[in-house]
């Protein structure tokens, strides 16, 4: 289990894959493989978590280090890059970037496997111009939203390039519908902002630290 805080003191890069709803399940085997055997031994490695949307469509990798440098010298082994490279393979489409933590609502934001939690995650495109006052809409009144919808905790992630803003939450699994009509509110007022939404409810399939694995 890790917990997402408004901690400066870990580097977060996080990766959005589109992948063929056939393709799903062996795109997230060999994150599995890789973070195990070879990401997971790197200097300044914490964590490493994958997500998979319901409907097949994306694998969300969600990825803490150290810092940014320790990330970046990965690419620096051509076995990691040899791994990477394979996921071009299966056809994906990859959106890659570093986030830091924005905003936090709720209960402490825990990721772990077999939760009987549901997870929805929201990334939003936006014009670096915009990311702040995405942000502001987002998170203004969001209380009163959650309450009403059995909200259990919500983080706004930006992307420190300030062209992404991920809305990640987690739901009770009886109040999905609840969630999905929630998000796609808050959403809807800062349509004007928003270049592109991709928005799907999400599983954690694995998640592993340098301490140790869960499955």
């Amino acid at each position: 289990m890790t917990t997402i805080t408004l901690s400066s003191d870990v580097a977060t890069f996080i990766n959005v894959f589109t992948v063929e709803p056939t393709k799903q399940k062996e795109l997230i085997d060999r994150l599995k493989l890789h973070a195990e055997t070879m990401i997971s031994r790197q200097a300044g490695f914490i964590s490493a978590i994958a997500h998979r949307s319901l409907d097949g469509s994306r694998v969300v990798n969600y990825v803490q280090w150290t810092s940014i440098e320790a990330s970046r010298a990965i690419h620096r082994n051509p076995a990691i890059c040899a791994a990477f490279a394979s996921y071009q393979q299966l056809g994906v489409s990859m959106d890659l970037r570093y986030y830091e933590t924005a905003f936090t609502r709720g209960q402490p934001v825990t990721i772990q496997t077999h939760s009987n939690l549901m997870t929805q995650i929201d990334v939003l495109h936006v014009a670096p111009d915009n990311q702040r006052l995405l942000l502001e809409r987002l998170t203004q009144d969001f209380n009163l939203v959650a309450q009403q919808s059995n909200n259990r905790s919500t983080i706004w992630l930006r992307s420190l390039d300030g062209m992404r803003v991920i809305t990640y939450s987690k739901w009770s699994r009886e109040n999905k519908d609840d969630a999905v009509i929630s998000n796609r509110n808050q959403i809807a007022a800062s349509e004007d902002l928003i270049e592109q939404i991709d928005s799907d409810c999400y599983e954690v399939d694995f998640f592993v630290n340098v301490h140790r694995l869960l499955v």
